[in-house]
């Protein structure tokens, strides 16, 4: 051996040696998967989580059921608010090796809309196949804000903000329509009493009247940008955006018109 293959060969080897043990680092890396958790539920935020294992195996538990109803449920019915729910029975755990890329899908929910205590049906895929079905009752809830009457409000009465205030409370608790938050109040009265404390809905609300039947109005005659304004004799008591037939006192004929104010309709050509 020369003095050249004894000084450089024990650093060549050192050298092999560490890259050998870094591609031993690095290869689980490389080769580790994307998490398909987050792509299989591109319609809604956060990915379903999931517990994995040392071995590859993911466990499905309640949380993660839950999750993805909550998902699917939104989606569905196109909710807003916070939405919660819970399994009126335990769930057993479910593991699936190797399944990372699981999903939850609805087979079957109420049709008429979510209610408190709905059920579903639903099968789990992993990797393409279906894992099981199972059909589970729920206790769901919905909270949002809603209008509350902050005092007595008798029929008739002009709703504003200090006849009402924003709640949030769970609208699933009842069946009803709720008078959501963003809605004009301004434009409405009380078509019957409700008391303090209670939540608005819609059948508690009928359109403010703007145009009283046999008044006097005027009409805005609409063609393109050309704005003309005349009189005319309302046939009818109508609010905010309602159609209501008038009479030309000049020709006596009748027309549709609607409703954009107080004692002011338009006729558009």
């Amino acid at each position: 051996m020369n003095l050249f293959t004894a000084f450089f060969l024990p650093i060549v080897a050192a050298a092999s040696l560490q890259a050998g043990d870094l591609g031993g680092i690095t290869a689980p890396l490389a080769n580790a998967p994307v998490n398909p958790v987050a792509a299989s539920f591109q319609k809604s935020e956060p990915a379903a989580p999931a517990v994995v294992t040392s071995l590859g195996t993911v466990t499905i538990g309640e949380r993660e059921v839950l999750d993805a109803l909550q998902r699917e449920l939104i989606a569905r019915y196109s909710l807003e608010g916070d939405l919660k729910l819970s399994l009126a029975q335990e769930w057993k755990p479910l593991e699936l090796r190797n399944g990372r890329d699981w999903k939850l899908i609805i087979d079957q929910a109420p049709l008429g809309g979510l209610s408190s205590r709905p059920q579903v049906l639903f099968h789990i895929e992993s990797g393409g196949n279906q894992v099981g079905s199972w059909q589970e009752s729920l206790r769901a809830s919905l909270w949002r804000p809603v209008w509350v009457a902050t005092r007595r409000l008798d029929r008739g009465a002009k709703l504003d903000s200090s006849s009402c205030a924003l709640k949030n409370i769970d609208t699933l608790a009842e069946n009803l329509s709720f008078v959501p938050a963003d809605t004009d109040l301004s434009i409405y009265e009380m078509a019957q009493g409700v008391g303090q404390d209670r939540p608005l809905t819609s059948r508690d609300l009928s359109l403010r009247p703007l145009v009283r039947k046999n008044q006097l109005v005027d009409v805005i005659v609409s063609e393109g940008s050309l704005n003309i304004t005349m009189k005319g004799l309302a046939l009818g008591t109508a609010g905010a955006g309602e159609m209501v037939s008038i009479r030309n006192p000049d020709s006596r004929k009748d027309f549709q018109a609607k409703v954009v104010g107080i004692n002011t309709v338009q006729v558009k050509f």
